[in-house]
């Protein structure tokens, strides 16, 4: 019921964007997660979330409405489904792509969504690079790499709490401990680690230290 209730109050307080928009892509994105309902509500939290970080940022609000929706487009697919719709739309997988498996929806997506809705290639980018993240982001980039952290659905990590208050104050900050928290996962749960994962948070700490 309290999840429920956030999720209404999530859709029907945070008005401040292209609400026309907003409804096209949220009418496409509910068909093609239709039999993943969570998955939905994430994309349309972190499309929100994603907002609200452009009015800090100076970001364009339609195109975190559109990379924050469309983020986790192929997400609900197989990895077979992934790698044979790869072929299809013509995706190069490196040998490491294809190792770091949980990052091929996010290349997947890009180039689906392309196809499909002409995306604009500050989008594109933002979606391919949402889960692996990749040094000297762009600002959307920054704000759908983070969104998809901190948005406030989500309940499985620890200390999100303080991505969070870091990510409306500092959002390098953020990136460098979502980074290392992410790293942390990935090495407890023996899953693969793409370099840009690693050459993401190293990029960040080290502006961090120059700073």
């Amino acid at each position: 019921m309290e999840n429920n209730k956030e999720k209404n109050n999530m859709c029907h307080n945070k008005i401040n964007f292209n609400l026309q928009l907003f409804q096209k892509y949220n009418e496409e994105i509910k068909n093609v997660l239709k039999d993943d309902i969570e998955r939905y509500w994430h994309s349309v939290s972190v499309a929100i979330t994603a907002v609200n970080l452009a009015d800090i940022y100076g970001a364009d609000k339609d195109n975190c409405i559109v990379a924050g929706i469309l983020h986790d487009y192929c997400k609900c697919l197989s990895l077979d489904d992934m790698l044979s719709m790869c072929e299809k739309y013509n995706v190069i997988l490196t040998e490491e792509d294809r190792n770091a498996d949980g990052c091929i929806h996010g290349f997947l997506a890009a180039k689906v969504c392309k196809e499909k809705y002409d995306i604009n290639n500050e989008v594109y980018n933002a979606i391919y690079y949402h889960t692996c993240g990749r040094p000297n982001m762009t600002i959307l980039e920054k704000i759908i790499y983070v969104s998809d952290f901190i948005e406030p659905l989500r309940r499985f990590r620890d200390r999100v709490e303080e991505v969070r208050r870091l990510a409306y104050t500092n959002i390098d900050k953020a990136i460098v401990l979502s980074s290392e928290m992410g790293l942390e996962h990935l090495k407890n749960t023996n899953k693969f680690i793409h370099s840009n994962t690693q050459k993401t948070l190293d990029y960040y700490k080290n502006l961090m230290e120059v700073k």
